[in-house]
């Protein structure tokens, strides 16, 4: 008998949740399988609570609520209070298929060494994506939140990881190595890379990860996310992620500083920038990539001077900056 845990982390997105809820009602558990459901409110001010109560008849759900803003705050909360010995995470804009829980529960014990597993995510799109965002769609899987690694139940290479929506780890090593709350979501900042930062450090241990191509969901993509605002302010995010997370270590240190950011990437946005404008005026598609790289170094120059205010100032500072739309 193996005992799963399920756990959504929510904020404010309760007719979402409803219909993610409504969805995991049509699930097949297998025989063998004891499991719980974790909704864990993080400070919802909406209709959450009423939600999760019209779906406790249905389906064992322990609510837990969380006041503490952060999805990390949130995953730790659910880590926490779990019960079973395989915790899977999904979220609340999310729809399971059937064999979902099934298909993560045999994994879990045909590959006794490994420590994570993912699945497959497939878009829901709310409304017709515009053409750019088909073409770069490869380029932008982390922002429409999609992962497909192939047809066969196999080990992950090392630069592969699963996604927050669609995973499961087995809960000794979330009891032992928690999720970073000065990473992930908080309200509406775009800070992330919680579950990847946490995979990294079970690489470092040595711990192997699973593809499993049969636990399926569908994620329902907003029209917000298929804006060019959307793109700029998701790698805008990963520009701040990457600076917070590894404190500029990976952001060569190479000549002069203006405000504790390193000169060249001043030089690198005005470039990518205006080869993204170049390249809008020649195609509908092609001006992606330098766009988002341009919103990515921003995130880091931003990232990296809020940085630079807690630490004793080394060079002359910067002059103040705002966004570029």
């Amino acid at each position: 008998m193996l005992r799963i845990t399920v756990a959504i982390c929510t904020w404010n997105r309760a007719k979402l949740l409803d219909r993610t809820l409504s969805q995991m009602e049509n699930l097949h558990i297998p025989s063998n399988v004891e499991w719980e459901l974790l909704v864990v409110n993080n400070n919802s001010t909406d209709d959450t609570e009423a939600v999760i109560t019209r779906h406790q008849v249905a389906l064992p759900i322990r609510r837990l609520f969380e006041p503490k803003q952060g999805h990390s705050n949130a995953r730790n909360c659910a880590v926490s209070a779990a019960r079973g010995e395989l915790l899977i995470w999904t979220d609340d804009d999310v729809l399971v298929e059937p064999e979902w829980l099934g298909a993560y529960n045999e994994a879990a014990v045909n590959w006794p060494e490994a420590g994570y597993f993912g699945g497959a995510i497939e878009p829901w799109f709310e409304c017709k994506p515009p053409a750019w965002l088909l073409e770069n769609s490869k380029h932008l899987e982390g922002m429409l939140v999609i992962r497909d690694l192939g047809p066969d139940e196999r080990y992950l290479f090392l630069n592969e990881y699963p996604f927050g929506a669609n995973m499961a780890f087995r809960t000794e090593l979330l009891k032992e190595n928690r999720f970073d709350p000065n990473l992930g979501l908080t309200g509406n900042d775009a800070i992330r890379a919680d579950e990847i930062t946490l995979i990294r450090a079970l690489h470092s241990r040595g711990i192997q990860g699973v593809w499993v191509p049969r636990a399926r969901v569908k994620h329902f993509v907003i029209k917000q996310r298929l804006t060019r605002d959307y793109l700029w302010e998701y790698f805008r995010g990963a520009g701040r992620t990457a600076v917070r997370r590894d404190s500029l270590e990976d952001v060569p240190q190479v000549g002069v500083t203006w405000g504790g950011v390193p000169r060249w990437l001043f030089r690198s946005i005005a470039e990518s920038w205006m080869q993204a404008q170049w390249k809008r005026l020649r195609s509908q598609t092609e001006w992606v990539l330098a766009y988002s790289r341009a919103a990515e170094a921003w995130g880091m120059i931003v990232e990296a001077r809020l940085l630079a205010r807690k630490r004793p100032p080394v060079t002359a500072a910067a002059s103040s900056l705002d966004g570029i739309p």
